[in-house]
């Protein structure tokens, strides 16, 4: 029993520290690309916490129309999940 838990605790911090990786973006590709994002929003603020999936799932939803948004850009997968590991990553 002790064994199981101690290989699930691992595994949860593992899953923890990775947020950016499971989106697959690139953080520093992002910095860039999220600057349009930047003049109305604060990372610190806005995406604090959040894991790289969950940010990209917004992203997602705006771009597509789903969720209301004062700007409307074109971002491909890739841009999405490099912005999304960018605010992720809270630089």
């Amino acid at each position: 029993m002790k064994t199981k838990w101690v290989a699930m605790m691992l595994a949860t911090g593992a899953l923890a520290f990775s947020g950016a990786a499971l989106a697959g973006g690139d953080a520093t590709a992002g910095a860039k690309k999220a600057e349009v994002c930047l003049d109305c929003h604060e990372p610190a603020e806005d995406f604090a916490g959040q894991k790289a999936d969950d940010i990209a799932a917004k992203i997602k939803s705006w771009v597509s129309g789903k969720t209301k948004h004062a700007k409307k850009v074109a971002l491909s997968d890739a841009d999405i999940a490099d912005i999304a590991a960018f605010f992720a990553s809270g630089k």
